[in-house]
């Protein structure tokens, strides 16, 4: 391939793209806690306005221009400036840096004067086209105002971009010769642990898909599903071991619980595992194996603290995001341990 520049910065791109849809996860979630998915209830405006300074009389004068797109708490509900403020921001990084900046990675790519492997190129077209397809899903949200399935759906739509993204990167790098050391593994430890992090990654997806549908149901209204308090709420569920299931969204809980407590189960053992072939000559796998746990163990912690030190006037949202942002970290945990074995297996294209 000739000499190649060490100082060949282009891979830390797709790094930065990871960055910020981590940030546009984030926003989302915070949206969420503040029940402000409705309030833009046009896209890509925000009630027919490039603005998120939208007055309630001017909110009151979009709904009589259209009662179709009624807010699903009724016509007569308003937003304050902070709420749509929300909403307007988490788009706006989408729109102003994220696509921009996704373009901008397929130029250098095309661009760059050192040859990178066709699946740089791939990803880089990959990686602009998920994000259409997110900002596509994003209006279908929006349109059926927020059901729980279009923000899960979203959700995992943001956890693929991400993944992708950072794939990207550790592959520029690979062809640029800036990939750390410590990232290529013998094959014989490739092969040995890329099925359990696949499954464990495929195990940590379902529960947190699970957990944005439990979520984003009923505006949330299953939480309290099984009560709240210590022992009454969680770790029981209506202060029983079997409790009621005529109680709306007491299934939807459940599983959640007996999903996580199987994730948790299968977990402990995977990381043993690929901690006692990793611990050695791929340190990195096994550390970020470790922390990928611990975040789990973690999240169970504050997922019941959530119904815990929930009152009257109701749950401790900040709890919530919390939880959402935490699951996501230890899931890219796996997931970036899963590619840097994929790409330490990429044998494909090599430098000469």
């Amino acid at each position: 391939m000739g000499d190649v520049n060490n100082t060949n910065y282009g891979y830390l791109i797709p790094l930065l793209i990871a960055f910020l849809s981590i940030l546009v996860v984030l926003t989302g979630g915070f949206i969420r806690i503040n029940d402000a998915g409705e309030s833009c209830p046009d896209w890509p405006k925000c009630f027919d306005s490039w603005s998120f300074d939208i007055s309630e009389s001017e909110q009151e004068a979009y709904w009589d221009e259209h009662p179709e797109q009624e807010d699903s708490r009724g016509i007569n509900h308003r937003y304050t400036t902070f709420e749509i403020f929300t909403e307007w921001f988490h788009r706006l990084l989408v729109a102003v840096l994220l696509l921009p900046i996704c373009i901008l990675n397929v130029f250098k790519v095309n661009k760059s004067k050192i040859k990178l492997s066709p699946k740089v190129h791939l990803m880089s077209i990959i990686v602009f086209l998920l994000l259409i397809t997110q900002a596509i899903v994003g209006a279908i949200t929006v349109y059926f105002d927020n059901a729980d399935w279009s923000v899960s759906v979203h959700l995992t739509l943001a956890l693929l971009f991400i993944s992708s993204s950072i794939y990207q990167s550790l592959l520029w790098a690979k062809d640029t010769k800036n990939l750390p050391p410590n990232f290529i593994l013998d094959n014989y430890i490739s092969n040995k642990v890329s099925l359990l992090l696949n499954s464990i990654i495929i195990s940590l997806f379902s529960l947190l898909f699970i957990g944005a549908w439990l979520a984003t149901s009923e505006w949330g209204n299953y939480a309290s599903a099984c009560s709240i308090g210590w022992v009454e709420g969680w770790p029981l569920c209506q202060g029983k071991l079997i409790p009621n299931f005529n109680i709306k969204g007491t299934n939807i809980q459940m599983l959640h619980r007996i999903v996580a407590l199987c994730v948790g189960v299968f977990l402990v053992f995977g990381v043993n595992r690929i901690n006692k072939i990793c611990k050695k000559d791929a340190k990195i796998i096994s550390n970020l194996s470790i922390l990928g746990v611990l975040l789990v163990f973690i999240n169970g912690l504050i997922g019941g603290s959530y119904v815990v030190f929930a009152g009257s006037d109701g749950f401790p949202e900040y709890l919530s995001l919390l939880h959402l942002m935490c699951g996501s970290l230890a899931l890219l945990c796996f997931i970036l341990s899963a590619l840097i074995v994929n790409v330490s297996k990429d044998n494909d294209f090599e430098s000469e």
